[in-house]
This record gives C-alpha cells, structure tokens and sequence, in this order.
C-alpha cells in the first residue's frame, strides 16, 4: 500500500528491494545478495556524490518471508537529502536494467559495481529460480544476459605473456588453485592460478614481494586479472640484502 502511494503521489523512491524466488534460500546466498547489493549502492552513490556530501547511511528496512524480499532503505540526514538518495536509487535501478540489456556500463557504474551485479545475477541456479530488483512496483528480472554483458565490459579479453610484481598474499586452494598479489603503488589484486607442484614455494614467499610469468589475461583499459604462473622469482627482504660494507668486501675494495 504504502509503495502504490509512493508512486502515486510522484515521488521518487528512496529504497531499493531484490526479491528471491525459489524452492531454498541457503543463507550463504541471502548474505551475499545483501552485500552485492549493498556494493552496488555505495559504488553508486560514492560516484554520484564526488566526495561532495556524506555516504549514504543504508538500512534493511523490510525482509518478508515466502519468495524472500529484501529492502534496503537510505536514511536521510541534514546533509543528505531525501532527494540525493533517490537519485542513487534511480540511478541503480536504470543501470541494472541497462546491463540486463546490453554490454553498456551505466553512468557511475564502477568496475566493483559491475562485478557484483554480476554477482547477484549468478547466484541463480538450483537452489534460486528467479532474482529481481528495483524500486515501488518496477522489477528488473536478473539473467545471465547480465552476466555475459558484464564479462564482455570488464573481462580479460586480451592475452599476452609476461611479468607480473607484487606481494604475494591469500593462497586460495578451495577450486583450483590460486593465490594474489598485491601491486605496492595502486594496491590492486591479480588472481595467479598455479599448478600443484608450487605449492611449496608459493607458501615459502607468502607477504614477500614476487614476479610472477605466465599467460597474462588482461582488461581493455589495460588492468591485469590473472596470471597463469608457469614459474616464479622471490626477491629477497630487505634485511636479507647485502650491505654497502658486503657490497665493497665483493668488489675487493677496502675499508
């Protein structure tokens, strides 16, 4: 009732709702919708506000039972405006449909953003039979069209070998194996799947700084994703470098 007044009465909406249908809800995959959507909202809104206003403070405001519908509500406060976050809200809603639609990033869509509606998209599957989402009586009904137009925006098109640096960290041995590392200027990840047999040496550098080579899969703006690691150089810590006195006791120099 209360959202038919909402439309009604012309006012845009300050709350965005993702319903679940299926035979089960693992909790896992309820969590993860919240979060997903959760990132949508706030990569959007971080877009939308250019570090002008305060975030957003969001809010599950609704959960109901049956097909499972999930509202996440904006709080206005005095220095974010009611109509601040139903511009974000809109903004959301018309860029889900967009991507559900074509490979087109929608405005103030980041990359995270695309990721996790693609995401939110792919947690349909035996246990979920539909996912929709926007605001008052408008639903987007999530596919792998979305998918697919996601990966065709932001996946690893393009592939080249080389080398990769950066401080190995989170060994990940659940699928198939993998571990990250971490670019010490832009803080960024990339995934390097290795084969078993590195296992040992991969755990003997775990937090120290590597170059990685291998099949090298990268985004258009030229970001690299993955690497498929066929060997590997750990550089040593800086207490493990040789001192100037080592350096010259080398060269045959003298005190």
């Amino acid at each position: 009732m209360e959202q038919q007044k909402l439309v009604q009465s012309g006012e845009r909406p300050t709350s965005l709702t993702v319903d679940i249908d299926g035979s089960l809800l693992p909790f896992d995959k309820f969590r993860k919708a919240q979060e997903e959507l959760a990132n949508i909202l706030h990569e959007v809104d971080q877009n939308l506000g250019e570090k002008k206003r305060p975030s957003v403070n969001w809010v599950v405001s609704s959960v109901t039972s049956g097909s499972v519908h999930l509202t996440i509500q904006g709080i206005a406060t005095e220095r974010v405006a009611m109509a601040e976050i139903a511009e974000v809200v809109t903004t959301v809603e018309k860029g889900i449909a967009t991507l559900e639609e074509y490979p087109q990033r929608p405005p103030f869509f980041s990359d995270r953003a695309l990721e996790s509606a693609k995401c939110l998209a792919s947690l349909i599957g035996k246990d979920i039979s539909t996912i929709q989402v926007g605001a008052n009586s408008k639903r987007v009904n999530l596919t792998q069209h979305l998918v697919a137009n996601v990966d065709e925006l932001i996946g690893a098109r393009y592939k080249s070998f080389g080398s990769v640096e950066g401080v190995l960290n989170a060994i990940d041995l659940s699928q198939k194996p993998l571990f990250r590392i971490y670019d010490l200027l832009t803080g960024k990840g990339v995934k390097c799947h290795f084969m078993p047999g590195l296992i040992d040496k991969i755990k003997d550098a775990l937090g120290k700084r590597v170059s990685v080579y291998g099949l090298i899969r990268s985004r258009e703006d030229g970001q690299k994703v993955s690497v498929e690691v066929e060997d590997m150089e750990v550089f040593p810590n800086e207490t493990e470098l040789p001192s100037i006195k080592d350096i010259i006791g080398i060269l045959g120099g003298k005190d």
